[in-house]
């Protein structure tokens, strides 16, 4: 670089001959005069001072728009692992509820349950007998436990209960 201006000549300031005449500077002329040969008048656009070129301004949207996009796909990742935790939480859930039916189905099965009656030394009953509670005592019951519901301390009688049973059956 140093090579290049060294190699330039110096600028060269141009001086007017001696004797030359230097030209008459003009004058103003009055206002009358000028009036009749005024040029023509324009309206010029105002010179718009941008703060930033276009340049600038285009990547300044650009590196804005992909900084967007990369918190976009953040936000997109972070509710991905949050559904794969829901699904993965659902599974295990199921997984679970199944395994209680399962339990439930093996002792509700009637053979465990007898095994169990057996281990405690039940026997099956050989009849079923009915008794009818007599009033006095539905009476003194009653006294004792004070105010209770009417399902419970006027239970239904086993004509009705039958009724009900045989209703809610269809043929």
């Amino acid at each position: 670089m140093s090579v290049a201006l060294a190699a330039r000549p110096a600028p060269v300031r141009r001086r007017r001959p001696a004797g030359s005449v230097v030209a008459p500077t003009r004058q103003r002329q009055s206002p009358e005069r000028t009036r009749g040969i005024r040029p023509p008048l324009y309206v010029v656009q105002p010179v718009k001072n941008r703060r930033y070129s276009l340049p600038t301004l285009t990547i300044i949207v650009v590196t804005t728009v992909l900084i967007l996009v990369v918190m976009f796909q953040t936000v997109i990742a972070e509710q991905q692992l949050r559904l794969d935790k829901v699904t993965t939480d659902v599974r295990l859930a199921r997984f679970h509820y199944d395994e209680l039916r399962q339990q439930r189905a093996e002792l509700r099965a009637p053979d465990y349950l007898r095994e169990q009656a057996m281990m405690l030394s039940m026997s099956q009953g050989v009849s079923a007998q009915f008794t009818e509670i007599p009033a006095d005592v539905v009476a003194s019951v009653l006294a004792a436990t004070g105010a209770m519901d009417k399902e419970l301390s006027q239970p239904p009688m086993l004509e009705d209960l039958a009724s009900q049973t045989l209703t809610g059956v269809s043929p």
